[in-house]
């Protein structure tokens, strides 16, 4: 079974790109395109595996497209393409339900597996990130790292 796909980004150029990515993959094919958040949140109708969202849509009031998508499609995941590879932005995005996060640089190289990876149930991040999620993760714990788990 294909994975399907939501590509939702205000600039019809970026939203051609990711189209011209994945038109030719075999195995993903993409149900929708949007360039809004209402154009966004009534493509959930169609309970696509992945979402595909760029961040300036995505980052409205907070990126609270991302849990009114999910509430609408519960078991679709969230791949947030960002232009901003901070700290901040990819914690924000995570907390918001993202399960990846891709640079919209590294579209042409990596789109295809991103989609495959996290519709596998692997989240998508910058391997250079992990330790700051962790590191968000770990203040998130009263009294900071404990050794309970070992």
């Amino acid at each position: 079974m294909a994975i399907t796909v939501v590509v939702a980004d205000p600039e019809k150029e970026r939203r051609a790109a990711c189209l011209r990515r994945l038109a030719p993959e075999q195995g993903i094919r993409v149900v929708a395109e949007t360039g809004t958040a209402a154009e966004t949140l009534g493509a959930a109708r169609f309970s696509p595996r992945i979402l595909l969202v760029d961040a300036s849509l995505a980052r409205g009031r907070g990126l609270v497209l991302l849990p009114l998508f999910r509430r609408s499609s519960p078991d679709t995941k969230i791949i947030v393409l960002t232009g901003d590879t901070s700290r901040a932005s990819l914690l924000e995005a995570i907390a918001h339900g993202a399960y990846g996060c891709l640079n919209r640089r590294q579209i042409r190289a990596f789109l295809p597996k991103a989609v495959r990876k996290v519709d596998q149930g692997e989240p998508w991040v910058s391997r250079k990130m992990v330790p700051n999620i962790i590191d968000a993760l770990m203040r998130l714990t009263p009294g900071g790292p404990t050794n309970s788990y070992v």
